[in-house]
């Protein structure tokens, strides 16, 4: 008893600070997180950026969802930040949870662009481990690195979406949602508001961002639809 309150609590480190830490012991993003706990992402970005403080609801339920992160640590500052494996078996179990798929890095546009016109496979890519409850037995998927900030505030630069191929006979039904399309030689990704494959035979692609424009595209141009179904990774903004 003595030996831990004679422990000095670093006073200039803040909980925004020790949440970031424990995030990054933990290997996990912000939206895992917030989606374990039901939870919107911004208030987690509003938490690490300092404009609010987690409630003590907050602090309990991250504390009940992994119970590796030290209570100690995260309420008090107190080291070590995760407890030790032998007290926690989930941490030992991690390969047990996870799944590789096929990684396509901004750098490998152009080669992926190519390699799909060509008919070759994703077998030579970057592989990228995620979660098989993120996975979702989606078929073919493939984990695209977001190029820019057109989409930002929801996916910014460097952000690692699972974009799953969706079937040409159907791309005249998709709407409401973010997508990664080829056409031509370019591989944008880029919001779908109103489709008029059916009737005008072309996309119109928006950003989210204001200053991102959009761009039409002819039914002729494109070469392949992937619809974003989650977010694997995004940077702390």
């Amino acid at each position: 008893m003595t030996e831990i309150c004679s422990k000095k609590i670093d006073s200039t480190v803040t909980i925004q600070d020790r949440l970031k830490q424990v995030f990054d012991a933990l290997g996990i993003t912000i939206y895992q997180i917030a989606k374990e706990l039901g939870e919107n992402p911004s208030k987690f970005y509003n938490i690490l950026n300092g404009r609010a403080k987690p409630s003590y609801d907050t602090i309990m339920s991250l504390l009940a969802c992994y119970p590796q992160i030290s209570a100690d640590y995260l309420i008090r500052g107190i080291t070590p930040i995760l407890k030790s494996p032998e007290e926690n078996a989930r941490l030992m179990n991690v390969e047990d949870d996870t799944i590789e798929v096929p990684f396509v890095p901004v750098k490998f546009y152009a080669s992926f662009v190519e390699s799909y016109a060509d008919g070759h496979s994703t077998a030579e890519t970057e592989l990228f481990r995620i979660r098989k409850t993120v996975a979702k037995g989606h078929k073919q998927a493939v984990v695209l690195e977001i190029s820019g900030n057109s989409m930002s505030p929801q996916l910014a630069h460097g952000a690692k979406v699972l974009a799953v191929p969706v079937s040409e006979n159907n791309w005249e039904y998709q709407s409401g949602g973010v997508y990664a399309v080829m056409y031509r030689d370019y591989f944008v990704v880029k919001r779908i508001r109103d489709n008029e494959l059916l009737t005008r035979k072309y996309l119109t692609l928006h950003s989210d961002n204001p200053n991102g424009g959009n761009v039409t595209v002819p039914l002729q141009d494109i070469r392949g639809l992937w619809k974003i179904v989650s977010i694997v990774e995004a940077p702390v903004e």
